[in-house]
């Protein structure tokens, strides 16, 4: 063992307490009375070493960027001056196009309508008390796969989504699909080929390029149609077919409109088939995953008050 080394009588200056310390402490605590001090000894060579902050360590590089930054401005300052005007413009659409910090989602249990904020993953109805995801999907090869959210669906050219019920805020379909697919939003259909699924959505666009059958019923609130399309159509609202759009099956639909080099080759029926049989939109449920429901409490109170 090595030897220890020789300590020394040091005494407190508070109380005057003596105690010993070895011979090269710099500051010691008194056992008597707790105070502090120091002993006056030379701190070690590492301790001496003066110790440099991030400020002292990046003094010669800002001292070398504060001039270059003057002089990028005083370069920069006429063509500010210059595009002061434009600058401005697009600072106002910025502000006013900027996306917002809430948006707006319907609970797909009981199709209540609340906010959330913009980047939330997941939320509770505040109604029936539902669990609601807010993530994104992508489908990029084929999957049988639950997918129950009100973020975006995509299912990629060579994606297929096999599952009984999907729910989504937003889809883009440019594969294929299987089963139910009940969107809030705008759904895009672009693919080629046969589409083996129900689709229920509040807008529905057939992009150019598209050249799709559809083996089940649609049911929908607004429809474009861009592309071709085989399908029969229950559209609660409007359908319009723009130019070099092809629509053929059936259509049901309350109103159409059909722009000038579309091609409608369908049995049509205008009219309100709602009313006739409510199911063909679906049983409420379904509805409230994608249509926007009628309030009862709004009409319930109209009732009252003609009474």
């Amino acid at each position: 063992m090595p030897p220890r080394k020789p300590k020394k009588a040091v005494s407190c200056p508070k109380c005057g307490a003596s105690q010993e310390e070895a011979a090269g402490v710099i500051s010691t605590f008194c056992r008597a009375c707790g105070g502090h001090f120091v002993l006056g000894g030379k701190p070690p060579a590492a301790i001496q070493a003066k110790v440099t902050t991030w400020s002292e360590r990046l003094a010669p590089l800002t001292a070398r960027l504060i001039p270059l930054g003057r002089r990028a401005l005083r370069h920069a300052e006429p063509w500010l001056l210059r595009y002061e005007p434009q600058i401005d413009k697009l600072r106002g659409y910025y502000e006013r196009w900027r996306p917002p910090e809430f948006k707006r989602i319907r609970c797909h249990e009981c199709g209540r309508i609340h906010e959330v904020p913009r980047l939330a993953a997941s939320t509770s109805c505040p109604n029936c008390n539902a669990h609601i995801d807010l993530y994104d999907v992508l489908v990029e090869k084929r999957v049988s796969r639950v997918v129950r959210t009100r973020g975006s669906l995509t299912i990629k050219k060579f994606g297929y989504l096999n599952n009984h019920v999907t729910i989504c805020g937003a889809a883009d379909i440019g594969g294929g699909a299987a089963g139910k697919i009940f969107c809030d939003g705008e759904t895009k259909i672009r693919t080629a080929g046969r589409l083996n699924c129900e689709v229920g959505s509040r807008r529905i666009r057939i992009e150019k390029g598209a050249d799709v059958v559809v083996a089940h019923p649609m049911r929908v609130h607004d429809m474009v149609v861009r592309g071709k399309i085989t399908a029969r159509i229950y559209c609660n609202g409007t359908l319009r077919i723009l130019k070099r759009g092809s629509l053929r099956g059936e259509v049901h639909a309350r109103s159409i409109m059909v722009d000038k080099g579309g091609l409608l080759q369908a049995e049509l029926n205008i009219g309100r088939f709602d009313e006739i049989d409510p199911e063909i939109l679906g049983t409420l449920q379904e509805r409230a995953c994608y249509m926007a429901l009628e309030d009862v409490t709004l009409g319930e109170k109209q009732a009252t008050l003609e009474i």
